[in-house]
């Protein structure tokens, strides 16, 4: 019945929203949700443009102030929201708001725990719908809160970063740290929706969306040699200041987005080709916990280190993984790692990824294409110390 009211419903409303957004419906197994991609990344944009407990609606609506008149009254909507967003953006969402500081120290089963007193003291049933706001850290703990709190209650994401809108709030995986270490704790259970637009993108400093290009570059390494080459040349020909980098990279991030979710439709526990979303990662995983470097930095220097590694193996040529590290440099990312080798191997060694005496890296055959090679564990430092 759900299925048969989104389609009637949908298709009434396609005419009316196609020059606004694209709702795209993901079937994930016993679940589904909805990624909602903003077209114009510069419009004025306006929450209120979608019934926000209903996903199988899209309502137009003339002003923000309208957004309560749209609300089911049996629902109740509480936000997770994080501080700095809220400055800005917490006046779009008229609903009881709970506040986090967003860290990667608050990434944690404390905060989870925090969070959850807070609903308790609020009185949040297994009916209250949790919106989550803000970027990949925020996704994360208000995923895990959604899934964990009352065995768990329905929720979306709204995020708000560009490394939120390409990777953290896609997919499902919902981790917190445990002794420095990243996402060593978690579930996978999707939301029920999750809006990228990119007019959030324009209020942030321009450090906060190159946090976001390592991660918008990987997918195109992964999928797209072509979207690869356009994006590195939009990126080179915007001028400086965030609106005019938006502009030139909207239509990847939506690319993106549909990349990830797509390859977590087929691929949801992540036995087979979700594996290859983590090019880069084991490293960056290991530089982040020994010298607490931005993940998009550490994300950055793992990719090229990635590429380094898949010459040494004799996976790709020297001339892709050259091309990679100088587009890198060239854009400003990070191309190496300020951990010796010796403690990136001790630290990759303890990686979540390991199984028994192997650990998996994703290495690149060519832009757009890359396997999925596993190495002995021992093997590691060896290897590490060639890349350096």
């Amino acid at each position: 019945m759900r299925r048969n009211k989104f389609c009637t419903t949908f298709s009434c409303k396609t005419m009316l929203f196609q020059s606004v957004m694209k709702m795209l419906r993901i079937g994930l197994y016993d679940a589904e949700f909805y990624l909602f991609i903003v077209k114009n990344p510069l419009l004025n944009f306006n929450f209120a443009q979608m019934d926000i407990l209903n996903p199988a609606k899209l309502i137009d609506c003339a002003s923000i102030e309208e957004i309560p008149s749209l609300l089911h009254s049996e629902r109740r909507v509480i936000v997770i929201i994080d501080h700095k967003v809220k400055e800005l953006y917490g006046h779009y969402f008229p609903f009881e708001q709970i506040t986090v500081e967003a860290s990667e120290k608050n990434k944690s089963l404390q905060m989870v725990g925090q969070i959850a007193a807070r609903l308790m003291d609020l009185e949040a049933d297994r009916d209250t719908f949790l919106l989550v706001v803000g970027g990949g850290i925020l996704t994360d703990l208000g995923g895990f809160v959604a899934s964990s709190y009352f065995r768990g209650v329905r929720c979306g994401y709204v995020p708000t970063t560009l490394l939120a809108q390409v990777d953290a709030s896609l997919g499902g995986k919902n981790g917190v740290n445990l002794d420095g270490y990243k996402n060593i704790l978690g579930v996978i259970r999707q939301p029920e929706f999750t809006v990228i637009c990119p007019a959030f993108l324009k209020t942030l400093p321009v450090q906060e969306i190159n946090e976001g290009l390592a991660e918008l570059l990987k997918t195109f390494i992964l999928f797209n040699s072509e979207s690869y080459k356009g994006l590195v040349n939009s990126l080179m020909k915007s001028k400086s200041g965030a609106s005019d980098t938006i502009s030139q990279i909207a239509p990847y991030i939506s690319e993106a987005a549909r990349h990830k979710t797509q390859v977590t439709a087929r691929d949801l526990y992540e036995k087979g080709e979700r594996k290859l979303l983590n090019l880069g990662h084991t490293f960056a995983h290991a530089i982040e916990k020994e010298c607490g470097i931005s993940h998009g930095e550490a994300v950055a220097a793992g990719i090229v280190l990635a590429a380094k590694l898949s010459v040494k193996l004799s996976v790709t040529g020297k001339a892709t993984a050259e091309k990679i590290e100088n587009d890198f440099r060239l854009l400003g990312l990070r191309t190496s790692s300020p951990v010796s080798a010796i403690t990136l191997a001790a630290a990759i060694k303890r990686d979540k990824k390991r199984s028994g005496d192997n650990i998996t890296f994703i290495l690149i055959e060519k832009i757009g294409k890359c396997v999925a090679y596993p190495l002995p564990v021992n093997s590691i430092e060896e290897y590490l110390y060639d890349l350096y």
